[in-house]
Formats: structure tokens, sequence, C-alpha cells
């Protein structure tokens, strides 16, 4: 998971259009996924991640199987439909969890052909 944490960030941080999302957000939320933990934390326009001994108890998770996470990271799956198949257990606020699912989403989208017309 932590691979794919990387890339997310790496991606996200090279996709302008996306930023803008992030730029009043405070939130700090775990990915956990089998015994790991990574948190991202997203505040004032910059997202970051702490893995297992760094991250701190928030009040926001996102939990689930490997392969939903890596959907989930990847962009390739939206996060509540993730949590409608209960492939992933989500704990925050609606609103939260649609800045979450819009980042991850958007941050996939960049890469496919139709998403300069969308």
């Amino acid at each position: 998971m932590i691979e794919a944490v990387k890339t997310f960030l790496v991606k996200i941080k090279e996709q302008g259009h996306v930023l803008p999302l992030i730029h009043q957000a405070d939130v700090q939320i775990n990915l956990r996924c089998e015994e790991q933990t990574i948190q991202l934390m997203i505040k004032n326009g910059t997202i970051m991640s702490l893995q297992n001994s760094e991250a701190q108890p928030t009040k926001y998770e996102i939990t689930g199987t490997p392969a939903a996470m890596k959907k989930l990271l990847e962009g390739t799956e939206w996060l509540r439909v993730l949590e409608q198949q209960r492939q992933l257990k989500v704990t925050a606020p609606l609103r939260t969890t649609l800045l979450l699912e819009s980042l991850f989403f958007l941050t996939k989208a960049q890469n496919h052909p139709l998403a300069k017309i969308i």
C-alpha cells in the first residue's frame, strides 16, 4: 500500500488543477489495510503521508483490503462505490468523504485521454 500512496502523492503534486480542492482543507485520515496504517495529512494546500510509527490517532479512517485500497489510491474506483460494495469502511463525515473521493479520482483522471474534455 505504501507504494500506491507514494505514487498518489507524486501524481497529486504534479497536477495543479487538483490542488485548489485542498487549499483550505485541514484533514487527517488514517488509511488502514491489514496491519499497515498510513496517515494522510491535508493542510493549507499540501498533502503528505506518515507511516505506522509516525501516524497519530485521528477521528477519520478508511479501512479495507489491499485490493480495494489500491483501486482507491489509483483512482480506478470511486470511494463511495467501494464503501457501498463493502470493500472499504469509511469513518468520516460526508463532506470529508466527498473531498477525498474527488482527490483520488481526479488525480487518476488526468491520465485518461478524455480527461481534458471532461
